[in-house]
């Protein structure tokens, strides 16, 4: 969820509001049969998105499916097993135990997901009645989109995570239109534009350029607002081009791995890939906090900074720093986190 908020907002829009308690035993009474408590935690977080251009945004493009859509599904499937229950040979097309959870898209729902309730394994069910295991289990489904997510380049699935008019969807598309316009996510945020104001167009140039960009500002008419636009727009337009293939640069840098052990230095390549507040040495407080990417990885950065004795300064801030470091690659992100944690708990 707070991947699609920060990287995907189109695709987080199109999330549906959590499911209620009532809602949730209102559809176990409609199935006649009880909810797996992990499906349950999955529609506590959304139940079910509207799709973005027909796509759903689940890993494997599938969509997750409305509440009443659930029910729809899995009723017609009881009664088309109903309706050749009586022979013997007849293929098990639906079991009572199996609730869809996913769809083809957020508007077919001939082709999808479902729960076993029994074995807790993930299945596909398809309209000529195959009914074939994707998943071990539902959260092994989730946990692999989540890592997929948050370390695309080590994505070990056929599908990788890619843009669409900023919305999630998993590719490389089949179709040579849509892959022309999908561009797959490596893991960099998206770019920071500068503010259309001249000082902050001048800061995010490539210095180079900030000569020339001063002596056309030095020759400005300033009585001529159509000029000073005009001149305003130019260079505005070439600052984030020069953000964006920085950030280009930084995703090339990031495809061979720069995962960093505490206390070890980068090469120099990728030394210039690192926000430039923790480039140099000695770190401040300040420049290892803001580059701390997580506001409750910040609070325990905070709290273990009030309580440290003076002495012990430079031995916290440097392995912060690190941990600094490590956060610059999505892929050291979770390894970060679960480092924390694992500290906070122990102490």
């Amino acid at each position: 969820m707070e991947w699609l908020a920060e990287y995907a907002p189109p695709s987080y829009a199109t999330l549906n509001p959590s499911a209620s308690d009532d809602e949730i035993a209102a559809l176990e009474e409609a199935l006649g049969v009880s909810v797996p408590e992990e499906l349950k935690a999955l529609w506590g977080l959304s139940a079910g998105e509207d799709g973005v251009d027909g796509s759903g945004l689940m890993l494997g493009n599938w969509a997750l499916m409305p509440l009443d859509a659930v029910i729809e599904v899995y009723q017609l499937q009881m009664r088309f097993q109903e309706e050749d229950g009586e022979d013997e040979d007849a293929l098990v097309l639906w079991k009572p135990s199996w609730i869809p959870f996913c769809s083809f898209n957020p508007d077919d729902t001939v082709y999808g997901l479902y729960l076993n309730g029994e074995s807790g394994e993930v299945c596909k069910w398809t309209r000529f009645g195959e009914r074939e295991r994707e998943y071990e289990s539902l959260p092994a489904y989730l946990e692999l989109m989540a890592v997929s997510l948050e370390a695309p380049l080590a994505a070990a699935g056929p599908e990788k995570p890619g843009m669409m008019g900023g919305a999630l969807v998993w590719g490389p598309p089949l179709d040579e239109e849509r892959r022309g316009q999908w561009v797959r996510h490596l893991g960099q945020a998206p770019p920071r534009h500068p503010a259309k104001t001249l000082g902050a167009i001048r800061e995010a140039l490539p210095g180079d350029e900030r000569a020339e960009f001063d002596e056309q500002r030095d020759a400005l008419d300033l009585v001529d607002p159509e000029t000073v636009a005009a001149f305003r727009d130019h260079w505005w337009e070439r600052a984030v081009q020069a953000q964006e293939e920085l950030e280009d640069d930084v995703a090339a840098a990031l495809g061979g791995n720069i995962m960093v052990q505490p206390g070890h230095k980068l090469a120099p390549e990728y030394e210039a890939t690192l926000p430039a507040a923790i480039r140099h040495l000695p770190p401040s407080m300040d420049d290892i906090r803001a580059a701390l990417r997580h506001e409750s990885v910040r609070a325990r950065f905070d709290r273990e900074f009030m309580d440290a004795i003076p002495p012990h300064y430079p031995a916290l801030l440097l392995r912060w720093w690190d941990m600094a470091r490590l956060m610059a690659d999505p892929r050291g992100d979770r390894a970060v986190r679960a480092v924390i944690n694992g500290r906070h708990a122990s102490g």
